[in-house]
């Protein structure tokens, strides 16, 4: 037998040269999750899309190739005898390596055949390993190429093998083998749903005709006299058109077709029309009613004999039923347009993963994702002395989380499994978990799912993790699914490892910025003072925002609110050398407009680069509290708010100049008024009644509200919690601003 193949010319005719492409930093593979996920949604789409083998295989390698650099491929079909493996395509392969590669017999000692006997992948990552296992290898492939042979599975059966092939120093790594492992597992089947086509050319002319998955399929013979329109035909034939068997009288052509549907008669008169008018080969597919009354598709393959004059007088030839065949291309296309969705979904959780700053949203994004696959509930279990711990949940109810609390880890449970082995574990069934797992009985009952999968979590370092993923309803877990089920795992764990650094280094960042802020205020007979701070609501990076109040030398009472600009270690810094600068000049006796002015001085004369400088808003005010005198200056800064006693709160209007750090000759105009006995003052920073959607205006006229519905109802000391909790109930992406306020009331003399 004569299989085409498709190779790629060589430079070097002899000798198989694959470029290595530079892939990654240093040659090494891309570490983000996003790019493996795109590269194999497009991969994905291309299979679903494909119509012969060798689109399929270079879809393959194409998605491949930036990540893994040139590869060399071939798919590899199983006969129907489970004999032989045949080559349908190839790709960047000379003829020295892809002839050989024709017709292997299954019993042949080759890595390929072992992939199919063993229904495992095989690699081949040096010279040695080819030499020690396969040694029929040695003379077939140059030495300096790794290999991969992976499995083609279809409906849990072996249909073939994709061969990988590498010209490159180290073999193919853990993350390019699992990627390589995805890709076969979404061409096993769309090589199946292939299998009614003419795998080699294409062309519709020399279509195969489909068998059943049995491995046969009824054949009927027809002869049409198309002078006469009678049809003669065997039994065969008229079982596959729903007709009694009979010879006498013959069929006549609209007997032939009684039991077409009326919506199938136009376009199969038309193309019989045709066939009537010249002497050709000819193939036609269409559907019929059986004895039973299912509507069947057949195939009719014939040829037109003609009469002494040239004319089409006789067809003969043999009707198939295809349905199950048909059904089946029509099965694998839903499978395959459905792991290209699900792909896809992966992708973009990837990407919403790398913003989830919580193992809430983690867990959640997850959740969401998993909906593609048909999923409803996703529990992440940890372990605390021996026995299991849910962490995170999604789609479960506190009650059902609860029934997986408190399992011994050594008991058989799939957990277990998980946690202790990194076996994962599918059942598709409630009757298959259970008949493995007995002691999930109650769990099973409390959870009210009917099938689910376990997977470990294989990039947590802080002890071990797994999680489940259920579904309501009895689920299938096709070989390509688990594949993808599997990288949901590695997306999940890498996303929460991430998460447990950021809370980490979040809460670092936010002890190092609350360390900076003064432990204790000045206590006042006849003055209340109370601060408030509140950390970014993302990232690790430190806030610049800052309060502080001490006594002056002239016995007043000195109050600042400042914020440096960004958010990192350099804006924590320049916030701890302001505050120090401005407690510093105003110890020295100096006003508040001599304050902002010397600060601001050495702030500008610091500045060695003007684009990567960091600049500061700043309020600061001196009260003497004996007689309400409350001077106040302010360097770019919001404006305070000002309620005298029983009155509703109002922008106290402070004149004000540029930020510190801009302008080395800025001039700060002092605003002086006199407080009222029980008057209330309140300096903020813009984090407050700034955010992503909320305008400046919006934000000082809501807390204006909200402060004026406070003094009436809340606690001094609750006050500036109140007010965080009102105006910014929850934080919200992209909300990295921190809050600083200060709050006094002046009781009078």
């Amino acid at each position: 037998m004569t299989r085409a193949f498709y190779g790629s010319p060589m430079e070097e005719p002899g000798r198989l040269t694959l470029a290595v492409r530079t892939v990654g930093p240093a040659g090494r593979p891309p570490s983000d999750p996003a790019v493996w996920l795109a590269a194999l949604h497009g991969a994905t789409s291309k299979a679903a899309r494909s119509r012969t083998a060798r689109d399929l295989l270079a879809g393959v390698l194409d998605a491949a190739a930036p990540l893994l650099g040139d590869l060399g491929g071939a798919l590899l079909l199983l006969d129907a005898s489970g004999r032989y493996l045949f080559l349908v395509a190839s790709q960047g392969l000379p003829d020295e390596v892809a002839l050989p590669m024709e017709a292997i017999g299954i019993d042949e000692d080759l890595s390929a055949t072992d992939a199919v006997r063993k229904a495992q992948p095989v690699w081949l990552n040096t010279f040695a390993q080819r030499q020690t296992r396969y040694p029929g290898l040695i003379e077939r492939l140059p030495v300096d190429l790794v290999t991969g042979s992976l499995p083609l599975i279809d409906n849990d059966t072996v249909i073939g093998v994709l061969t990988v092939l590498r010209q490159h120093e180290t073999g193919f790594s853990p993350v390019e083998r699992a990627f390589l492992q995805c890709l076969a597992d979404h061409a096993g089947p769309a090589l199946a749903a292939l299998t009614g086509r003419q795998l080699g050319h294409g062309g519709p002319e020399d279509d195969d005709v489909a068998a059943d998955a049995s491995g046969t399929m009824e054949l009927g013979t027809f002869v049409w006299h198309l002078d006469t329109g009678v049809v003669e035909g065997d039994d065969a034939l008229a079982r596959l058109h729903g007709l009694a068997p009979r010879s006498d009288p013959p069929l006549t052509l609209e007997e032939f077709l009684s039991q077409v549907p009326a919506t199938d008669l136009p376009a199969l008169r038309q193309s019989l029309g045709h066939i009537a008018q010249r002497c050709a080969d000819y193939q036609v597919r269409y559907r019929a009613y059986d004895a039973t009354g299912r509507l069947r598709t057949l195939e009719a393959r014939g040829r037109a004999h003609p009469d002494k004059d040239g004319h089409p007088m006789m067809m003969d030839g043999l009707v198939a039923d295809i349905t199950v065949a048909c059904d089946r291309q029509q099965l694998n296309q839903r499978l395959l347009s459905s792991q290209a969705e699900q792909s896809g979904r992966l992708r973009d959780l990837a990407a919403h993963l790398v913003s989830a700053a919580s193992l809430d949203e983690v867990v959640n994004a997850t959740g969401t994702a998993l909906r593609a696959f048909g999923a409803d509930g996703l529990l992440v279990v940890d372990t605390e002395r021996d026995r299991l711990r849910v962490i995170a949940s999604w789609g479960y109810g506190p009650a059902e989380g609860a029934a997986a609390e408190g399992f011994p880890l050594h008991e058989p449970t799939p957990f277990r499994d998980a946690l202790l082995g990194g076996t994962p574990t599918f059942a598709g069934s409630l009757r298959e978990g259970l008949a493995t797992y007995p002691s999930l009985v109650d769990f099973a009952q409390a959870t009210k799912r009917q099938s689910w999968a376990v997977l470990p979590l294989p990039t947590a370092q802080d002890g071990r993790a797994a999680c489940l993923i259920g579904f309501s309803a009895p689920h299938e877990f096709a070989p390509a699914e688990r594949s993808l089920l599997t990288v949901v795992a590695a997306l999940l764990a890498q996303a929460m490892e991430r998460a447990r650094i950021h809370d980490r280094e979040h809460r670092r960042a936010v002890e190092l910025q609350q360390g900076m802020l003064p432990q204790a205020l000045p206590e006042l007979r006849n003055t209340t003072v109370h601060t408030h701070y509140r950390p970014a609501a993302e990232g690790a990076a430190v806030g610049g925002d800052w309060y502080d109040a001490w006594n002056t030398p002239s016995g007043e009472l000195a109050l600042v609110v400042g914020d440096v600009q960004g958010h990192s270690t350099a804006a924590a810094a320049l916030m701890g050398r302001l505050r120090t600068a401005v407690r510093a000049y105003s110890a020295e006796g100096h006003s508040p407009a001599d304050v902002l002015h010397r600060t601001n001085a050495l702030l500008t004369q610091s500045s060695t680069d003007p684009d990567s400088d960091l600049f500061a808003t700043c309020v600061i005010a001196h009260l003497d509290t004996t007689t309400g005198r409350l001077s106040l200056c302010r360097a770019g800064h919001p404006q305070p708010l000002h309620a005298g006693p029983g009155s509703r709160p109002e922008i106290l209007p402070v004149e004000g100049g540029l930020p510190l750090g801009i302008d080395p000759g800025a001039l700060f105009p002092t605003t002086s008024v006199t407080l009222a006995p029980g008057a209330h003052l309140l300096l903020y920073t813009d984090g407050l009644v700034e955010r992503p959607g909320l305008d400046l205006d919006t934000g000082t006229e809501r807390l204006r509200s909200v402060l004026d519905a406070g003094l009436r109802s809340v606690p001094e000391s609750e006050l500036l919690a109140h007010i965080e909790q009102v105006c910014l109930p929850a934080p919200v992406p992209g909300d990295a601003d921190d809050i600083a306020a200060l709050y006094l009331r002046w009781q009078g003399p």
